[in-house]
């Protein structure tokens, strides 16, 4: 497979780790971006690779990200794996197509993605990798040693910013979703109550990366 060029891969049925081969230095911030809804558009269970359609302004917010010295994570929940909606060979297959739209130095160094069922029915092993749990952002953590309140997670679900919070991120920007519209309501309310402070943006702006 093409990603198998740039990639070291760590699969279990539960989880997937992507590693860029060419690691670079160390460097202290880490950008944490969810999938479907961020940087491909949300079909809801994606099934094909003709399907990926990348998100508006979303080259330029990764190659901003590079310039302000940003490592970027992607972290997603995949559970089609595990609902026979697609095999592990497609889901690589739509992370090959998504990735085929950038150019090489803006490949993101993980992507890290959790297989689980809601609530774990299908008894995979790390559970905490399914957001709202914090599993994957923490592995990026250990690995990588990403400064918190200089990270960022970006998400258009509130189990995002839950995950991003849960974990340390001091900055948790939301991206309004016209497929989860309920999504906004619930995202105002939990950090009204839990008096936690996020960005709203309509769409991807490099301007919020500070």
């Amino acid at each position: 497979m093409y990603l198998d060029k740039f990639y070291n891969e760590e699969y279990k049925h539960s989880t997937s780790r992507l590693t860029l081969k060419s690691i670079r230095k160390p460097i202290e911030k880490g950008l944490f971006l969810d999938r479907d809804g961020v940087l491909i558009e949300d079909v809801h269970h994606i099934d094909s690779p003709d399907k990926v359609s990348v998100c508006k302004n979303v080259i330029p917010f990764l190659q901003d990200a590079r310039k302000k010295d940003f490592e970027i994570v992607i972290i997603t929940n995949q559970s089609s794996v595990s609902r026979s909606i697609i095999s592990y060979k497609e889901y690589k297959k739509i992370t090959e197509r998504f990735l085929s739209y950038l150019s090489i130095d803006l490949y993101p160094d993980m992507i890290l993605s959790s297989f689980h069922l809601p609530n774990n029915k299908n008894n995979l092993e790390d559970f905490d990798w399914r957001k709202p749990g914090t599993g994957m952002i923490n592995y990026a953590l250990e690995k990588r040693k990403y400064n918190k309140s200089k990270s960022f997670i970006v998400g258009d679900k509130l189990t995002d910013l839950i995950t991003g919070y849960k974990s340390g991120i001091s900055n948790l920007i939301y991206i309004e979703s016209s497929l989860h519209k309920k999504e906004s309501k619930a995202i105002k309310d939990w950090s009204r109550i839990n008096n936690i402070f996020y960005k709203r943006l309509k769409e991807l702006n490099s301007n919020v990366l500070l």
